[in-house]
Protein backbone atom coordinates (compact mmCIF):
# COMPACT_ATOMS: atom_id res chain seq x y z
CA UNK A 1 0.00 0.00 0.00
CA UNK A 2 1.86 3.45 -1.07
CA UNK A 3 1.61 6.42 1.57
CA UNK A 4 -1.33 8.03 0.08
CA UNK A 5 -3.31 4.98 0.52
CA UNK A 6 -2.43 4.54 4.02
CA UNK A 7 -3.35 8.26 4.70
CA UNK A 8 -6.09 7.47 3.23
CA UNK A 9 -7.24 4.41 5.32
CA UNK A 10 -5.78 6.27 8.32
CA UNK A 11 -8.61 9.01 8.20
CA UNK A 12 -11.48 6.80 7.32
CA UNK A 13 -10.55 4.20 10.61
CA UNK A 14 -10.36 8.00 12.39
CA UNK A 15 -13.91 8.73 11.10
CA UNK A 16 -15.15 5.36 11.83
CA UNK A 17 -13.68 5.36 15.56
CA UNK A 18 -15.03 8.70 16.05
CA UNK A 19 -18.33 7.82 14.95
CA UNK A 20 -18.45 4.18 16.88
CA UNK A 21 -17.49 7.06 20.09
CA UNK A 22 -20.61 9.15 19.37
CA UNK A 23 -22.97 6.09 19.12
CA UNK A 24 -21.33 4.61 22.47
CA UNK A 25 -21.91 8.09 24.15
CA UNK A 26 -25.44 8.39 23.03
CA UNK A 27 -25.85 4.54 24.12
CA UNK A 28 -24.31 4.74 27.67
CA UNK A 29 -25.35 6.57 30.93
CA UNK A 30 -22.04 8.30 31.52
CA UNK A 31 -18.88 6.64 29.72
CA UNK A 32 -15.63 7.54 29.65
CA UNK A 33 -14.04 6.36 26.27
CA UNK A 34 -10.66 5.80 25.16
CA UNK A 35 -9.52 5.66 21.23
CA UNK A 36 -6.91 3.17 20.39
CA UNK A 37 -6.69 1.54 23.62
CA UNK A 38 -4.66 -1.13 24.98
CA UNK A 39 -6.35 -3.63 26.97
CA UNK A 40 -4.90 -6.46 28.72
CA UNK A 41 -1.92 -6.61 26.39
CA UNK A 42 -4.50 -5.99 23.23
CA UNK A 43 -5.40 -3.36 21.45
CA UNK A 44 -8.94 -1.85 21.25
CA UNK A 45 -9.59 0.83 18.33
CA UNK A 46 -12.72 2.16 21.14
CA UNK A 47 -12.97 1.24 24.69
CA UNK A 48 -15.91 2.89 26.58
CA UNK A 49 -16.38 2.13 30.26
CA UNK A 50 -19.46 3.12 31.89
CA UNK A 51 -20.82 5.09 34.99
CA UNK A 52 -17.89 7.03 34.70
CA UNK A 53 -15.16 4.76 34.68
CA UNK A 54 -16.76 1.71 37.34
CA UNK A 55 -19.52 0.03 34.96
CA UNK A 56 -19.75 -2.46 31.99
CA UNK A 57 -16.44 -2.35 29.54
CA UNK A 58 -17.32 -2.17 26.41
CA UNK A 59 -15.03 -2.80 23.37
CA UNK A 60 -15.01 -2.11 19.90
CA UNK A 61 -12.86 -4.07 17.17
CA UNK A 62 -12.81 -2.09 13.63
CA UNK A 63 -12.89 -4.20 10.03
CA UNK A 64 -11.99 -1.85 7.29
CA UNK A 65 -13.13 -3.20 3.98
CA UNK A 66 -11.29 -1.97 1.36
CA UNK A 67 -12.77 -2.48 -2.04
CA UNK A 68 -9.07 -3.95 -3.25
CA UNK A 69 -8.54 -6.31 -0.32
CA UNK A 70 -11.58 -8.50 -2.11
CA UNK A 71 -10.96 -12.55 -2.01
CA UNK A 72 -11.74 -14.37 -5.04
CA UNK A 73 -15.44 -14.83 -3.41
CA UNK A 74 -16.31 -11.89 -3.73
CA UNK A 75 -16.70 -8.66 -1.26
CA UNK A 76 -19.62 -10.69 1.46
CA UNK A 77 -16.65 -13.60 1.55
CA UNK A 78 -13.96 -11.16 2.56
CA UNK A 79 -16.42 -9.78 5.17
CA UNK A 80 -17.45 -12.85 6.62
CA UNK A 81 -14.09 -14.42 6.89
CA UNK A 82 -12.83 -10.74 8.54
CA UNK A 83 -15.46 -10.57 10.60
CA UNK A 84 -15.44 -14.00 11.75
CA UNK A 85 -11.43 -14.00 12.44
CA UNK A 86 -12.53 -10.61 14.74
CA UNK A 87 -15.29 -12.25 16.56
CA UNK A 88 -12.29 -15.38 16.77
CA UNK A 89 -10.02 -12.53 18.61
CA UNK A 90 -12.62 -11.36 21.23
CA UNK A 91 -13.69 -14.73 22.25
CA UNK A 92 -11.47 -15.05 25.47
CA UNK A 93 -11.35 -10.92 25.92
CA UNK A 94 -12.01 -10.27 29.45
CA UNK A 95 -15.19 -7.36 28.73
CA UNK A 96 -18.34 -6.78 29.39
CA UNK A 97 -19.62 -6.18 25.69
CA UNK A 98 -18.13 -6.60 22.79
CA UNK A 99 -18.55 -5.01 19.36
CA UNK A 100 -16.93 -5.79 16.06
CA UNK A 101 -17.69 -2.81 13.69
CA UNK A 102 -17.46 -2.95 9.66
CA UNK A 103 -15.88 -0.34 8.94
CA UNK A 104 -16.99 0.84 4.27
CA UNK A 105 -15.09 2.97 2.36
CA UNK A 106 -17.19 2.92 -0.59
CA UNK A 107 -19.90 5.86 -1.07
CA UNK A 108 -23.43 3.64 -2.53
CA UNK A 109 -22.12 0.15 -1.34
CA UNK A 110 -24.99 -1.92 -0.11
CA UNK A 111 -24.73 -2.80 3.83
CA UNK A 112 -23.22 -6.14 4.83
CA UNK A 113 -25.63 -8.89 6.38
CA UNK A 114 -23.32 -11.38 8.10
CA UNK A 115 -24.79 -14.96 7.66
CA UNK A 116 -26.38 -17.56 10.45
CA UNK A 117 -22.66 -18.87 10.98
CA UNK A 118 -21.40 -15.34 11.79
CA UNK A 119 -24.26 -15.13 14.45
CA UNK A 120 -23.67 -18.66 15.58
CA UNK A 121 -20.38 -17.84 16.07
CA UNK A 122 -20.73 -14.17 17.89
CA UNK A 123 -22.45 -16.34 20.57
CA UNK A 124 -20.70 -17.12 24.13
CA UNK A 125 -20.48 -20.93 24.75
CA UNK A 126 -22.17 -20.97 27.43
CA UNK A 127 -24.80 -18.80 25.72
CA UNK A 128 -24.13 -15.69 28.22
CA UNK A 129 -23.41 -13.00 26.21
CA UNK A 130 -23.19 -12.32 22.19
CA UNK A 131 -21.21 -9.93 19.90
CA UNK A 132 -22.66 -6.97 18.95
CA UNK A 133 -22.48 -5.89 15.05
CA UNK A 134 -21.70 -2.71 13.96
CA UNK A 135 -21.82 -0.92 10.19
CA UNK A 136 -20.72 2.34 9.87
CA UNK A 137 -20.02 3.81 5.48
CA UNK A 138 -17.08 6.25 6.40
CA UNK A 139 -17.41 7.48 2.34
CA UNK A 140 -20.60 8.55 2.98
CA UNK A 141 -21.72 12.00 3.99
CA UNK A 142 -23.04 11.14 7.36
CA UNK A 143 -20.68 8.44 9.40
CA UNK A 144 -24.06 6.89 11.35
CA UNK A 145 -23.40 3.79 12.89
CA UNK A 146 -26.19 1.28 12.13
CA UNK A 147 -26.84 -2.05 14.52
CA UNK A 148 -27.02 -4.79 12.65
CA UNK A 149 -26.92 -7.31 15.72
CA UNK A 150 -27.29 -5.63 19.52
CA UNK A 151 -24.64 -7.56 22.01
CA UNK A 152 -25.41 -9.33 24.81
CA UNK A 153 -23.54 -8.70 28.14
CA UNK A 154 -20.52 -11.29 29.25
CA UNK A 155 -20.37 -12.56 32.29
CA UNK A 156 -18.42 -10.26 34.81
CA UNK A 157 -15.47 -11.59 36.67
CA UNK A 158 -13.32 -9.84 39.27
CA UNK A 159 -10.51 -9.94 37.11
CA UNK A 160 -12.88 -7.48 34.56
CA UNK A 161 -13.15 -5.14 37.60
CA UNK A 162 -9.74 -5.31 38.63
CA UNK A 163 -8.41 -4.25 35.28
CA UNK A 164 -11.17 -1.62 34.77
CA UNK A 165 -9.75 -0.04 37.91
CA UNK A 166 -6.69 0.13 36.74
CA UNK A 167 -7.12 1.43 33.57
CA UNK A 168 -9.35 4.34 35.13
CA UNK A 169 -6.64 5.55 37.46
CA UNK A 170 -3.77 5.12 34.56
CA UNK A 171 -5.08 6.79 31.72
CA UNK A 172 -7.09 9.95 30.68
CA UNK A 173 -9.98 9.41 28.35
CA UNK A 174 -10.98 10.93 24.85
CA UNK A 175 -14.30 11.61 26.01
CA UNK A 176 -16.10 12.31 29.23
CA UNK A 177 -18.25 14.03 31.29
CA UNK A 178 -16.49 16.81 33.22
CA UNK A 179 -18.41 18.32 36.21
Amino acid sequence: MNEIQELQTQHYLGRAQNAVQTFLVRSLLIPKVYLGADWYGRHIDVLAIDRAGSGDVHGVRLVPCDPRQRDSHGYSSFLEKAVSTAIQEFSDFPIHFRYVTIVCIEPDKQQWIPSRGVENQSLAPDGVGRVGLLYVNVAERDTDVKVLQKPERFRSSKQIVALTDQFVAEHTANWEVRE
